[in-house]
């Protein structure tokens, strides 16, 4: 090492002892930031966040240029349930306070930027996050160690020459490369990032918008009452979103700006992870190339799971707290399922890349339940969170028909099947499927899964049928399909039982359903009383034992042990 190096080495050595580290360390205060920074300050861990203007969200007080969003801010769908409304709601970062819900801050549906700068100051004030405000980080650099938590640390250095060392590096400092066309002439093309939005400097012009997305719509029904002409011309055809179901397609409304996928959006795996520095992750806008036109991971109401799920993973790598998760009894498969995919909102946005893992325990008599995890890192399951899939596993995803997005595709498709339940492979809109696994996928299963398929082929597949309003209750249509799955799956009946059908399998049959495994042979459950009896006999679900004379005639004349267990009418 020549006497240069040398000097920049002492140089670098200097900066680390003498400046401030800390464990993590968060580019850029606007949603996906705050965010992460949020979930860090939750947990008690060591961070800061560092923001180059005076205030959070700095973004919105730029774009859109027009100041309407496209985020709906839809304030009330008729249901209390906050994890459900959630997906209704584009706008609001997760936290436990309720007041810190968007709904409170417009009553829009498209709401104002403005009220979103005011939203992000309020998030990051009331749950006091620890933001450097107008500190530019002007450069990064690696220093190996091998004390450090990743073989490195970060050392960033902002606009003074301040130094600060990190372990772990979270950049969410979003998209904001303007799209550049090279033609000639090009010089005199104006941008979506500086075009006047005074409609007054276009009365009586003709002009000509490239593109045709939402900034261009944007900028073209600003102008469209003052022109002569407004000509607008794209290399593809309109992508409306309704159609495509991709939320940066156009809209009512509109945002946009930026250059093509390869030059947009840096590289990284579906931990969110770059591919080329460990600790290095990238948040919000940017990780959207994990799902670029799939789902809604460039989006608020998108990566503010994506967010959380990197966390869990830090949380895991680092501090040694596996994934959360519940642990259930069998009998609470179906249930647990069903209420998942009816009220989550991760599950619901994510579509297609953050799925729910059902973990089974031994000889499947309960289960444990992990909430959104990213899919395509299912093969590093047990590394990622710290739980074991030794007994199998269920995988939950929502996902939409091979129709759904695309020219000339319609969603709607009149081939597609709707209330047949028999045909639910061929649902075309959103609705769940369910993969049973005996074993975790390996890393080459996952690369050699079959095309379109976003997981490889598992032991058994179910589709719920779709529901044009999401809602899969229909105890014919959705619940028992499903039930009667898992019950092939695992070779037992999750049905529930009244305590009498319990006792007549305990004389009569060697293996008891686990209804009354775990509750009637435990003295749980419901107790009997008269009138439930009564109830149950006018419903032609149980018999009226009361009526028989003698314990030899009612005991020769109840059912056998195979039509008990596959009659309905010992079923709840």
């Amino acid at each position: 090492m020549g006497p240069l190096g040398l000097l920049l080495a002492l140089a670098l050595h200097l900066v680390v002892c003498t400046h401030p580290h800390r464990d993590y360390c968060v580019l850029g205060a606007g949603p996906a930031g705050l965010q992460m920074a949020a979930l860090l300050q939750q947990a008690g861990r060591d961070y800061e966040v560092f923001e180059r203007e005076s205030a959070p969200g700095s973004f919105f007080t730029r774009y859109p240029r027009h100041r309407k969003l496209i985020s709906i801010n839809k304030r009330h769908t008729g249901k209390a349930n906050a994890e459900f409304n959630l997906r209704h709601d584009w706008n609001s970062l997760l936290s436990d306070d309720p007041h810190l819900l968007f709904k409170h801050y417009s009553k829009s549906y498209f709401p104002d930027a403005s009220d979103m700068v005011h939203y992000l100051g309020d998030f990051a004030k009331c749950l006091g996050l620890r933001v450097l405000y107008n500190t530019n980080i002007t450069h990064v650099a690696l220093n190996k160690d091998p004390h450090a938590w990743n073989g490195h640390y970060f050392i960033l250095t902002d606009q003074n020459s301040q130094a600060y060392q990190c372990s772990v590096l979270l950049v969410a400092t979003g998209l904001s490369v303007p799209k550049l066309v090279d033609f000639p002439g090009s010089e005199h093309v104006e941008g979506y990032e500086s075009v006047s939005v005074d409609p007054e400097d276009f009365v009586g012009q003709n002009v000509l918008i490239l593109g045709r997305g939402n900034s261009a719509f944007e900028t073209a029904e600003n102008i469209l009452g003052v022109t002569n002409f407004v000509h607008m011309l794209s290399r593809s055809r309109v992508r409306l979103s309704w159609a495509t179901h991709y939320v940066g397609d156009v809209r009512s409304l509109r945002l946009s700006s930026g250059t093509e996928f390869s030059k947009k959006y840096p590289l990284i795996r579906a931990s969110y992870e770059s591919k080329g520095s460990r600790g290095l992750f990238i948040l919000g806008t940017a990780s959207h190339s994990v799902d670029y036109r799939k789902s809604a991971g460039g989006f608020i109401h998108g990566f503010r799971y994506t967010v959380r799920a990197v966390h869990r993973l830090l949380e895991h790598r680092h501090h040694g707290i596996s994934w959360p998760s519940t642990e259930h009894p069998i009998t609470q498969l179906t249930s647990s399922i069903i209420r998942r995919v009816n009220e989550a909102s991760g599950l619901y946005q994510m579509f297609s890349v953050l799925a729910d893992i059902i973990l089974l325990k031994e000889d499947a008599t309960a289960f444990e339940y992990l909430e959104e995890f990213p899919m395509q890192m299912l093969a590093q399951l047990e590394t990622l969170t710290g739980r074991t899939a030794r007994h199998g596993l269920f995988v939950i995803n929502m996902e939409y028909g091979k129709n759904f997005s695309g020219p000339e595709k319609d969603v709607f498709y009149y081939d597609r099947s709707v209330a047949h339940i028999e045909d639910a492979w061929r649902s075309n809109f959103l609705h769940p499927v369910i993969y049973y696994y005996r074993h975790l996928p390996t890393e080459q299963d996952m690369r050699f899964r079959p095309a379109q398929w976003p997981l490889p082929r598992p032991i058994a597949i179910h589709h719920i049928v779709e529901d044009f309003l999401t809602d899969w209750t229909a105890p014919v249509g959705h619940i028992l399909p499903l039930r009667r799955f898992l019950e092939n799956c695992l070779d037992t009946d999750l049905r529930s039982f009244y305590a009498e059908s319990c006792f007549l399998f305990t004389l009569t049959r060697q293996r008891l359903p686990p209804f009354c495994q775990q509750g009637y042979l435990k003295m749980q459950g419901l107790s009997s009383t008269k009138s439930l009896q009564q109830h149950g006999v006018e419903s032609r679900l149980l018999q009226d034992y009361t009526s028989m004379n003698d314990s030899s005639r009612w005991l020769g004349n109840h059912p056998s042990a195979g039509q008990s267990l596959d009659s309905n009418k010992e079923e709840l």
